[in-house]
């Protein structure tokens, strides 16, 4: 998972598994299992313990561009983001991620959108 900020254009929150230590899930893909949201929570609990204002932490974790790397059973990778992407950011995940010699689809999702996330049943 990761986020993405504008103002520095960088990656940052990047939390990552290599693919063989993780099981496939249900739908048959395999992710990191950290939440965005409950990474953002700690987050903006260590900027107030520091005592050192929240920054980028003072936003809803669904207000800033934000993603995730799937693996297929087929091993073909899936970066789930939102509409925000460009190909410069896909870059920057490729890098990030080591993927730039495999095979990596960009899906956008409504998940993915800014202002959007779990629905409040799941929170």
């Amino acid at each position: 998972m990761f986020w993405y900020d504008e103002v520095n254009d960088e990656l940052f929150g990047v939390t990552a598994t290599y693919a063989d230590q993780l099981p496939f899930n249900s739908n048959g893909k395999k992710t990191e299992r950290t939440l965005h949201r409950n990474w953002w929570r700690k987050q903006q609990e260590r900027a107030k313990a520091k005592k050192q204002g929240v920054g980028i932490f003072a936003k809803d974790y669904t207000n800033v561009p934000r993603g995730r790397i799937f693996q297929s059973q087929d091993g073909t990778f899936e970066l789930m983001c939102g509409s925000w992407i460009n190909e410069h950011i896909v870059e920057l995940v490729k890098d990030e991620f080591n993927l730039q010699n495999v095979p990596l689809e960009v899906r956008v999702d409504t998940h993915w959108e800014l202002g959007h996330g779990w629905s409040e049943e799941f929170v």
